[in-house]
């Protein structure tokens, strides 16, 4: 049904969206989802509003979901956050999200894309770590050049799925970890994730404190020369 003026309604505008803008309450509830909803997750929308976002989430997804949500609510402008869905038919869908916090409304504000045809046919984007020249590059972004320390810290981290403790990261940088200031190891951790935000506005170092355990790498990275 078009309008006097031959234009097609706003909201069927949004039926013809590519991508699906999704509004998430405090508690982790979708409250509203416009757009491609049903060919992105395989739900239509009111099977999903009311309903825990995590509850589509693909299993092995949820807990770095769930911290990069927490990272959002904390005021984080989040780009380029990929994870996978759950279809209603059992497919596995992969989605490319944006996400930021709106703090009045109390609500998480996110835009979902579809790119599971692309990652059918290449390796999704990740981080990966060059020991020739030491360097961090960032997925879809330049290298970043680290000094030996930063690259062993790096490693350190980057060998692991799990956490890895500070002792570990200690004896990597072949140092003694009961005479070693602790201190050291936070200002280190501080300039890394520095050196991210000024070459890449907007990016993260996607490295947990997980405290009393250690640090995390919480993305895929690939470790080459």
């Amino acid at each position: 049904m078009t309008n006097p003026t031959g234009s097609t309604p706003p909201n069927d505008l949004l039926e013809l969206l590519l991508d699906a803008i999704c509004v998430v309450d405090a508690q982790g509830n979708f409250v509203s989802i416009t757009g491609a909803c049903e060919q992105i997750f395989g739900y239509p929308p009111k099977e999903m509003i009311g309903k825990p976002m995590i509850d589509f989430v693909y299993e092995e997804d949820k807990a770095r979901t769930l911290e990069a949500v927490k990272r959002v609510q904390e005021g984080y402008l989040q780009r380029h956050f990929e994870n996978r869905y759950l279809r209603k038919n059992g497919e596995i869908a992969n989605i490319l999200w944006s996400a930021r916090w709106s703090e009045s409304d109390q609500v998480r504000v996110a835009v979902a894309r579809d790119i599971s045809e692309n990652t059918r046919v290449e390796a999704p984007p990740c981080w990966r770590l060059s020991s020739s020249p030491p360097r961090l590059i960032p997925p879809a972004q330049p290298p970043i050049p680290l000094s030996a320390q930063d690259y062993t810290v790096l490693l350190a981290l980057a060998k692991s799925a799990e956490a890895v403790s500070r002792e570990a990261i200690v004896r990597a940088l072949g140092a003694d970890f009961r005479h070693y200031d602790q201190r050291r190891l936070d200002t280190q951790m501080r300039r890394l994730r520095r050196k991210v935000e000024e070459a890449c506005p907007g990016m993260e170092l996607p490295v947990a404190t997980l405290r009393g355990l250690g640090y995390r790498f919480y993305e895929k990275i690939e470790i080459c020369r």
